[in-house]
């Protein structure tokens, strides 16, 4: 619970700096589409890692 906590902080805050930027405005130009993907690439990598550092191995023992 605690990794979903801190990976809805981080895509909040992604979330909300490119609105504040206006990238839902801009997402057709060339070059807002290629920094809106590398941002939420980069956001999604991000949860992946706090995910996995948080959680550890448990994932992968649901069935103990």
């Amino acid at each position: 619970m605690k990794a979903f906590i801190l990976m809805g902080l981080l895509t909040a805050v992604v979330a909300a700096i490119l609105y504040t930027l206006g990238a839902h405005f801009h997402y057709r130009e060339l070059v807002w589409a290629i920094a809106i993907s590398i941002v939420l690439l980069a956001t999604h990598m991000a949860n992946l890692a706090i995910y996995f550092s948080v959680a550890g191995k448990k994932p992968y023992k649901w069935f103990d």
